[in-house]
């Protein structure tokens, strides 16, 4: 109970700022005071008036960025005539022009965008220690940002949090290349199950690797959906062991973390207990339990698998259950979910599916050096205008008035989503055009609560609080070792001999084998760069 407590109060002080956040208003200028009779008997002379200020010109700017694989960003005819793109030219004084990378290769394109040479006025990327990018902030391809920074961005400055702009993932070597995204939520991705299926089959909810393991059997064998059918699917996940990493968490090793060993900054996928967790994936692949297309299953095929009912257990976003769960019932009415802790392992603690994150969110942006001083300098302005008093709140939350919300007085009616398309418009003005600045969706006590299933998103941002592992090299930059071999990293070999395994083409020994002749190629001199990088930050 004092734990929950804990909890609700740590949540309380997040909502609370949103709450602030989201109810600011511009002042009220005061009326200038009357003007004062003449005691002189003598008619005043007229005051001269001003010269109207000319409106200034909308700032022109080109920004390339991944579609994110939004359905109202892919679906469009022209992004750029959309209604949510023109309101936010309208409010924030400027014509956009969106270039889009499709979200399915979007690191490929980005590097084609890198190669091509003319390169935008804003470019969207995951981090400029990625590497599509660490090299072109090497050659001097991106444009550094202190001073702009400190000189025309008061907002950013002071608002944006101090870790944000020490991440590797936005600066190197003391130098700002990148303007972070917020990430109201550091640990963010929790494990799903069908409730309803715990439910009719009498099962508790699961805390160790074994009862987990039990829950996933009785999916497979005690027919929850009711068709008399062996076709539940227990557990589904996507390539790359994308919302797949339940039992990686469980044994300390979530994928793309790190972990101080013996004064050595290593990577989780070549430590000892990795192939402990690999052991888990084989037994569930050859169980059943896992879902046996999920090494190459593409997102939107998993996610079909799981709105139509057929996935027992999956994970996503903590705070998205009402979303999964609207369009679940599209096909399943009587569906439930519920959002639980992640599996304990041999540490005794709920590892989580990802490792901690950063305070930076998925997106850094950037300004290319081919940029002039002076638009950067407008540039620079425009990112500091998600953090002032003059960013339009009541858009990034709402959307559209007369569309997505009504207003009577203060009061506002917002429309809340109830299928696919609505959820994805109200992505599109909340997430997808929110470059930077607090995401008041996340941390709008009221907004939550309003949501027809605001009591589920609680869950799961309690449920995310509660657990998850700190990564030891968090946001840690793209290091020459792996600039020159960039198989090292964990989608490289890794995955390769992690998808043998699980599917019994090689023994689970072969791990060994895998991690030698890493180290071969250039692990051990990373692991040399990575600890000299922990040991310096």
């Amino acid at each position: 109970m004092q734990q929950r407590k804990t909890i609700i109060s740590l949540l309380g002080i997040i909502l609370g700022l949103g709450t602030i956040l989201g109810c600011s208003t511009d002042a009220t200028q005061e009326a200038p005071p009357a003007e004062t009779p003449s005691t002189s008997g003598e008619t005043p002379a007229p005051a001269e008036t001003p010269a109207a200020e000319a409106p200034k010109e909308p700032l022109k700017l080109k920004v390339t960025l991944t579609t994110g694989n939004l359905g109202h960003v892919v679906n469009s005819a022209n992004i750029n005539e959309d209604k949510y793109v023109k309101k936010m030219e309208e409010l924030s004084n400027t014509d956009l022009e969106f270039e889009l990378l499709p979200h399915e290769n979007y690191e490929q394109s980005l590097s084609l965008t890198l190669a091509g040479g003319e390169l935008p006025d804003i470019l969207q990327t995951k981090g400029i220690n990625t590497a599509e990018i660490a090299p072109a902030v090497d050659a001097g391809v991106l444009r550094p940002l202190n001073d702009l920074i400190d000189q025309h961005a008061p907002n950013l400055k002071a608002k944006v949090k101090a870790d944000s702009w020490k991440s590797g993932r936005v600066a190197k070597d003391g130098v700002i290349y990148g303007i972070p995204g917020d990430n109201a939520i550091t640990n963010g991705t929790v494990v799903y199950v069908r409730k309803d299926w715990m439910d009719k089959l009498g099962l508790e909810t699961p805390k160790t690797v074994e009862q987990y393991i039990e829950m996933l059997r009785a999916f497979r064998d005690g027919d929850p959906n009711g068709n008399g059918k062996k076709d539940e699917i227990p557990f589904s996940g996507r390539e790359r062991f994308s919302h797949t990493g339940h039992f990686f968490g469980a044994y300390d090793v979530p994928l793309n973390a790190w972990r101080l060993v013996d004064g050595k900054l290593t990577p989780n996928h070549v430590r000892p207990e990795m192939k402990e967790a690999l052991g888990v994936y084989r037994q569930l692949y050859e169980e059943k339990l896992l879902d046996n297309e999920f090494i190459t299953q593409p997102g939107n095929v998993w996610d079909n698998k799981i709105v139509t009912g057929q996935v027992g257990m999956w994970a996503h976003a903590a705070t998205y259950p009402d979303t999964w769960l609207n369009r679940l019932r599209e096909n399943v009415p009587e569906a439930e979910i519920a959002l639980i802790p992640a599996p304990v392992g041999p540490s005794g603690k709920p590892g989580g599916v990802y490792a901690i994150g950063s305070s930076v969110s998925d997106f850094v942006w950037t300004i290319p050096s081919s940029v002039s001083e002076e638009k950067a300098i407008e540039i620079i302005k425009f990112f500091d205008w998600f953090y002032s008093d003059e960013a339009p709140s009541e858009f990034f939350l709402y959307g559209l008035e007369g569309e997505d919300f009504t207003k009577s007085g203060d009061a506002i009616t917002y429309n809340y989503p109830a299928e696919k398309a609505e959820y994805d418009a109200e992505a599109m003005h909340q997430e997808w055009l929110h470059f930077t600045g607090p995401k008041l969706h996340l941390l709008d006590e009221n907004f939550i609560k309003g949501r027809n299933m605001g009591d589920l998103i609680f869950q799961g941002i309690t449920t995310g609080l509660n657990e998850g592992i700190v990564n030891d090299g968090l946001d840690i930059p793209t290091l020459p070792a792996l600039q020159a071999r960039p198989e090292l990293d964990h989608n490289g070999l890794f995955q390769e001999v992690a998808a043998k395994i699980i599917t019994g083409q090689e023994p689970l020994d072969s791990f060994d084998a895998y991690v030698a002749d890493w180290k071969a190629r250039g692990g051990d001199q990373w692991i040399a760069e990575a600890t000299e990088w922990y040991n310096n930050r």
